[in-house]
């Protein structure tokens, strides 16, 4: 099958009804006739063999920033926000996940200490105690979206307390983290870019006024821990931890709820394997990890030649921008026997779903934690839910796979 046969730019998107609805057919297709496919309509390559995608993101001949990308490449469409835009623009520090080394090492050795796993497991209780929230609020319903009154809330909430954030501020930072993930869309519309830059700056504005409180007096959170980070003179500066923290709530926050959107919708289309979870609750650290496999809630990610070099020897001009398809990446069958099957028999621990190598996902022992919690508490709560008549929606938004909206019968 020649190249010019296989779907391409917006096509190779959840923007495409055909590829949201069944992505594993379209990578399938790539795999097996393309494994390095040129996507000539959106400037890349797309990687779909596990290996590839191994050695892309460990390798130290890739990098990230969309600056070293070529011209009109995929990177350029989606790296920018705009917020530096007309008048009235305001400074802009790109994300951790957008920064090359030294800059990359730097922010997150500095980020690490702040970020650290003693911190993460002090959530535990209270992300115990907000899903207990959560849950009684439910209390009586018959039929819930299980996105906006639980997965949605719960990562908000989460993440806002490690931050200090006050819980009444939770629905406006969801409002703008919906805006502001719509950058990732190389084909979005001037009124929906509008509606992301005003969101950067009123989410900007409010971490801006939240880092002046805490240098006049620091508390116990993720913001004054930023604001004490520091290794011999270097620091993080006031535009780094605003960076941080909206890449926190904006990235983070949407994986950690398509992660139990995902999972939740799997298993109950799998009862055999949800009747054997509820038997056994210890499974579930395995369920995340073939959930994070099965239905990969970052469907891919970003890697830019920094020099000539060979991927498969297959040459790779420096510059390339080279889509790393983490969801076909765990769906290939030279690693994964069966791999549109899901099953908590599985090893799946070898799975991409916070990729691997420098850029390995930061808040990733968080996003598992709030997994395993969140989604064991439900389905201990309601053991007689199902999927309700309403039909699911999927999200029409590249690089994220997950629901728009998740009707559920609970009893």
């Amino acid at each position: 099958m020649a190249d010019d046969s296989l779907p391409q730019g917006a096509k190779l998107t959840a923007r495409d009804a055909a590829f949201r609805d069944d992505p594993d057919a379209v990578y399938d297709r790539l795999r097996q006739h393309a494994p390095l496919y040129r996507d000539e309509a959106y400037g890349r390559r797309v990687l779909t063999r596990f290996d590839d995608a191994r050695h892309v993101l460990r390798s130290h001949d890739f990098g990230v920033d969309a600056r070293k990308s070529l011209p009109e490449s995929y990177m350029r469409r989606v790296a920018g926000t705009g917020v530096q835009e007309g008048a009235g623009a305001t400074a802009y520090e790109p994300p951790l996940v957008l920064l090359d080394d030294p800059a990359h090492r730097r922010i997150r050795l500095l980020m690490s200490k702040a970020f650290t796993p003693k911190a993460v497991e002090a959530m535990r209780p209270r992300i115990h105690a907000i899903t207990r929230e959560l849950l009684a609020a439910l209390s009586g319903a018959g039929e819930i979206d299980f996105i906006e009154a639980y997965a949605g809330p719960l990562p908000t909430r989460v993440i806002a307390e490690m931050m200090g954030v006050p819980a009444s501020d939770c629905a406006d930072l969801k409002r703008w983290s919906d805006a502001i993930l719509m950058g990732y869309d190389p084909e979005r519309e001037p009124a929906v870019q509008a509606r992301l830059r005003e969101s950067y700056l009123a989410m900007s504005a409010m971490f801006k006024d939240a880092l002046a409180a805490r240098r006049r007096a620091p508390r116990e959170d993720l913001i004054s821990a930023m604001v004490r980070a520091q290794k011999d003179s270097d620091r993080l500066s006031d535009l780094e931890i605003i960076s941080l923290c909206t890449q926190l709530l904006v990235a983070g926050n949407v994986t950690t709820t398509d992660l139990m959107g995902n999972g939740l919708y799997a298993l109950l289309k799998h009862p055999a394997e949800l009747a054997r979870l509820r038997a056994d609750l210890s499974l579930m650290p395995r369920a995340v990890d073939e959930i994070l496999r099965y239905d990969c809630p970052l469907t891919e990610t970003a890697r830019i030649a920094l020099t000539d070099t060979m991927v498969s020897g297959c040459p790779i001009a420096k510059g390339e921008t080279l889509t790393v398809a983490l969801a076909a990446a765990n769906h290939d069958p030279a690693l994964f026997a069966e791999p549109h099957r899901f099953s908590l028999d599985r090893d799946a621990s070898a799975q991409l779903g916070f990729a691997t190598g420098p850029h390995v996902c930061l808040g990733a022992p968080l996003a598992r934690m709030e997994g395993e919690i969140g989604l064991q508490a439900f389905i201990e709560q309601f053991p007689d839910l199902s999927l309700a008549a309403t039909p699911p929606r999927r999200r029409a938004l590249p690089f994220f796979r997950g629901f728009e909206r998740l009707p559920l019968r609970l009893n």
